[in-house]
């Protein structure tokens, strides 16, 4: 969706918030069994690391990373 000032976009164009959260959470399923298959299917060991902080204003942050090889 693009915005130009001198063609206004309309409510009816963008959107309802249930709409893109139904999207982005079928997305992000898809994406954990194609995860899950992949780490399934590596042939060695999976390494984590993890790191965690605060924001200035204390929100908290978690944050996983693995790593592994493929065939």
């Amino acid at each position: 969706l693009t915005y130009n000032s001198w063609n206004k976009t309309k409510d009816t164009d963008i959107p309802h918030w249930t709409k893109i959260t139904t999207c982005v959470l079928e997305c992000a399923n898809e994406i954990q069994k194609d995860l899950a298959k992949e780490l399934q299917e590596s042939p060695g060991r999976v390494s984590l690391t993890f790191d965690g902080w605060t924001s200035k204003i204390m929100t908290s942050y978690f944050a996983v990373t693995g790593h592994w090889l493929t065939r």
